[in-house]
């Protein structure tokens, strides 16, 4: 690792702290973090990265059984000089987070839980792990380093009004930066020995992970794409976690914005599209597929395809040609998405006067497919329709008539735009896409009753270090199935989500913003890989989200100037297999465009479990006394 940042990154050697062998004692690595928080040099989001090859160990703490996981530093002697737990590791990074900005990188190879036992001789490997007991993370084990590092201000990910992410957590827990693991919680990291002589060995994560580098620049890769290329490691499963894993590597841009697009494979002469139900793929979608992602839209197609009724299944769907059929192609081909299914409809009513002619012009020109991304369109009764367009002065103005939106007062949004015919399809496309994803609902959803979710004020308190951390300070104010609360200024809200089912399950949470069709990721959207993510879920559990040991920040509520009050829901998915919904969160359609990311391959899970739950979030101003 330390040759490729030297060689291929070119970084100066002097940028570069390197603790080997008896270097890297408990002490060393603490001030090595803590070397990176004070370095002045480090300027504001400069790319930071933390690498560590060697042991890892697990351990339930003796006070309330909470699993701990650290990294086991050279000098550790049982009972005597300790391993560095993993909250102790989470606060030197915090640290450095709040001076140096959260563009970090961590890469650990090392087991999550190892049991320290040699492989098997035929195997030529060990394991990247050590035995622990509770005597050797004892519960006030390094508690000034985290009071030293307290949770730092930064501005956190996050949509335009409605429910977002609150500011001030954004660097708190996996906010403040990338982790890429060696394995899954339970697994062991190996390492392969090349030479029995010297007993020089290397790891299998680190050895395919610079394999990948080899072939792919940083500057073109995110975090979430580095596990969909590399290469599979027999017995381990890679992670990668973090709220921005989206990001570039090594740099806090965030990749281009995605377009609905997603892998397709020839198996035994089937076209296997990875996207299913539960990614929104309904009868009539077709998709033009490239060779691969370099060349899409760039050179000559190899063909079109139809996804139909009979053949969609949850997670996969087996496509049917459309017009030229593809042959056969090197696995996997990328299919695009380049017509909605007859499901996707955005019902539309337009009032039949002459200076609406710019609104019937921009909805002809999309009716008729021009453009990429075209979606459909019907013209319909106001009774029946889910948005009204009108012009007034010369400008576009914009009504909802959903039920759901008019029931508690909401109609006129908040947008006026001029009366352009390019605006209003970018608007038009952005107002399909965001009622159909918010609509679509599973036909056989057996998650909604068996998974309750509770949505609740949070409140600063300390817990038994002494630290301020954020906790349930109010009632839980999903009653009845919706969320209604007068906003209140600096308030940060959270959620517990409490799994009733029998299954360990994967999810994700949007907010559907109704004052401007924004659709915001308030948990991971698109951690996508070949290998097998740990759940973030389990059977009869549950979860915080922004407090806690949750990975999210919690949430503000705000409400446009000229508003009383704006609606908005949101929507959790749960699937016992990884799904790619990196494709579903979008800006506010006034403004942006949408670009292009690959959804990976997943294997076909024994039993797909699949579902939705939709909450309304309706939000009013509070009243001046």
């Amino acid at each position: 690792m330390s040759e490729y940042l030297e060689t291929s990154l070119k970084v100066p050697k002097d940028h570069i702290v390197n603790l080997r062998d008896q270097d890297a004692t408990r002490s060393n690595i603490i001030s090595a973090f803590e070397g990176l928080r004070d370095n002045d040099r480090i300027e504001e989001q400069d790319p930071i990265l933390i690498y560590y090859a060697g042991h890892g160990g697990e351990v339930p703490r003796s006070s309330d059984g909470e699993t701990i996981q650290a990294l086991i530093p050279v000098d550790y002697v049982a009972e005597q000089i300790c391993p560095i737990p993993d909250r102790t590791v989470a606060s030197l990074i915090n640290g450095i987070a709040k001076k140096r900005g959260n563009n970090i990188t961590v890469i650990f190879d090392c087991c999550h839980s190892g049991s320290g036992t040699r492989g098997d001789e035929t195997d030529n490997s060990t394991v990247r792990g050590c035995k622990l007991s509770p005597n050797d993370v004892p519960d006030d084990l390094d508690a000034h380093i985290r009071k030293a590092n307290p949770e730092p201000e930064a501005t956190a990910k996050s949509g335009t009004r409605g429910l977002r992410s609150a500011t001030g957590f954004a660097v708190q827990g996996m906010n403040s930066h990338i982790l890429l693991a060696a394995c899954g919680a339970g697994e062991e990291a190996r390492e392969d020995i090349k030479d029995h002589r010297d007993q020089i060995a290397r790891g299998r994560f680190s050895s395919a992970l610079l394999e990948l580098f080899k072939t792919v620049a940083p500057n073109q890769i995110t975090y979430t794409e580095v596990l969909a290329k590399i290469l599979p490691i027999d017995g381990q499963n890679p992670q990668c976690e973090g709220f921005y894993s989206d990001r570039i590597l090594f740099d806090a841009k965030v990749g281009p914005p995605t377009r609905k697009a997603f892998e397709v494979s020839l198996l035994q002469g089937k076209y296997i599209l990875q996207a299913g139900k539960a990614h929104g793929i309904t009868d009539g979608a077709v998709f033009t597929l490239y060779r691969d992602k370099k060349v899409a839209l760039l050179e000559a197609p190899l063909g079109e395809m139809e996804a139909r009724d009979g053949n969609i299944e949850v997670f996969t769907t087996t496509l049917e040609p459309f017009g030229k059929s593809p042959g056969a192609f090197d696995n996997p081909a990328i299919a695009i998405q380049t017509r909605a299914g007859v499901s996707e409809d955005l019902l539309i009513h337009v009032p039949l006067e002459g200076k609406n002619e710019p609104i019937f012009e921009a909805i002809a020109r999309e009716l008729s497919g021009e453009g990429p991304n075209p979606c459909r369109i019907k013209l319909v009764d106001k009774d029946k329709a889910k948005l009204e367009i009108s012009t007034t002065k010369g400008e576009l103005t914009f009504t909802a008539l959903d039920e759901r939106a008019k029931e508690y007062g909401f109609s006129r949004m908040p947008h006026v735009v001029d009366a352009n015919v390019e605006n209003l399809r970018h608007i038009l496309r952005g107002a399909a896409h965001y009622h159909f994803h918010l609509n679509l609902q599973h036909p056989n959803n057996k998650i909604q009753s068996k998974i309750p979710i509770e949505f609740f004020s949070l409140k600063e308190e300390l817990d038994e270090d002494g630290d301020v951390v954020l906790a349930p300070g109010g009632p839980n104010m999903n009653q009845g199935g919706r969320i209604e609360y007068e906003v209140e200024e600096e308030t940060s809200y959270g959620m517990k989500v409490i799994n009733n089912t029998p299954w360990d399950l994967h999810f994700s949470c949007l907010f559907f913003d109704h004052a401007d069709f924004s659709i915001t990721a308030l948990t991971e959207v698109g951690a996508l890989t070949r290998h097998r993510k740990d759940f973030s879920l389990k059977k009869r559990a549950e979860i915080g989200i922004g407090y806690g040991d949750s990975s999210t920040p919690p949430f503000e509520s705000d409400i446009a100037e000229d508003s009383d009050l704006t609606i908005g829901f949101l929507k959790f998915y749960f699937a016992s297999e990884v799904i790619n919904l990196s494709h579903i969160p979008q800006t506010n359609p006034f403004i942006p465009t949408r670009g292009l990311k690959i959804a990976v391959k997943k294997p076909i899970p024994s039993l797909a479990v699949y579902g939705t739950v939709l909450i309304p979030v309706i939000q009013r101003r509070k009243r001046k006394l």
